[in-house]
This record gives structure tokens, sequence and C-alpha cells, in this order.
């Protein structure tokens, strides 16, 4: 008996971890985002965009044109930023007229930054770069 509760308890235990879990993936956020750029390797045209998580174990995004044109799926670790970010957006890194995407906030202090690709890199050690936040907004569509 005591076997049973026990094994009933942890059940109820990872479903309740499990919902939590559920309940706390972001929602879609769509940005327009007014330049060509970079994600990776793939390059992105200027247009609508749809950004959301695909799982929250591996923090797998997936950024989506809103025609369906272009998308891509990137891997990302999470950070913090000291203080809360006014609004969700999409942070690039400029280098001459190139743009490379390198976080995605939501409007907390908490964000995903991509890892830098080999040409972002090759661009960085020639030249300084400019940061540029384009604004987006919550969504209600999940991708």
């Amino acid at each position: 008996m005591k076997k049973q509760m026990l094994s009933i308890a942890a059940a109820l235990a990872l479903t309740l971890i499990a919902a939590g879990q559920c309940s706390a993936q972001q929602s879609a956020m769509k940005v327009n985002v007014p330049f060509a750029f970079t994600v990776g390797d793939k390059a992105m045209p200027a247009g609508e965009y749809r950004v959301a998580e695909l799982s929250r174990v591996q923090t797998v995004q997936v950024i989506a044109q809103s025609d369906g044109d272009a998308s891509i799926m990137v891997m990302t670790h999470p950070v913090v930023r000291a203080s809360k970010a006014p609004t969700p957006r999409l942070t690039f890194h400029r280098y001459g007229n190139r743009y490379f995407l390198t976080e995605i906030w939501v409007g907390d202090t908490q964000g995903l930054q991509l890892v830098k690709s080999h040409g972002e890199n090759e661009l960085a050690a020639m030249l300084g770069s400019q940061e540029v936040a384009v604004l987006a907004y919550q969504s209600s569509n999940k991708l």
C-alpha cells in the first residue's frame, strides 16, 4: 500500500511539473524587421516574422516569415539582463550594412541568445559592431 501511495504521489508530481512547463511556454511574438538579416548562416529578407519556442527543454526557436517564404529553427541559450526589458524585441549586431540576429527578448529580464555564426565572427574581427533593437509584440498565434 505504501508503494502504491508513493507511485501515485510521484505521478502526480510529474504531472504538475509538466503542466507548469506547458503553461510557462512563450507565446508567439510578431516583429516587422525593416532590413535583411542573417540567422546563423541563413539570409532572411526584410518583412514580418513570427518567433516562437519549439521546445522548452532545448530552447529551440522557430523564426518564420509571416507569408511563409523564409523560416529557420535555431538553438539558443538563456541570458539574463540586470533590468527588465521595456518591451519584447529582437536584438541584432550590425557590421556595416549586414545585420545578424543575436538575442530574443520577451519583455522581461529573461532572454535567449543565439550562437555567433562563423560569418559574424569574421566580420566582428574586422569591424566594430553596433547593436540594433527591433520592437515586437506578443501574438496569441503559435507557430
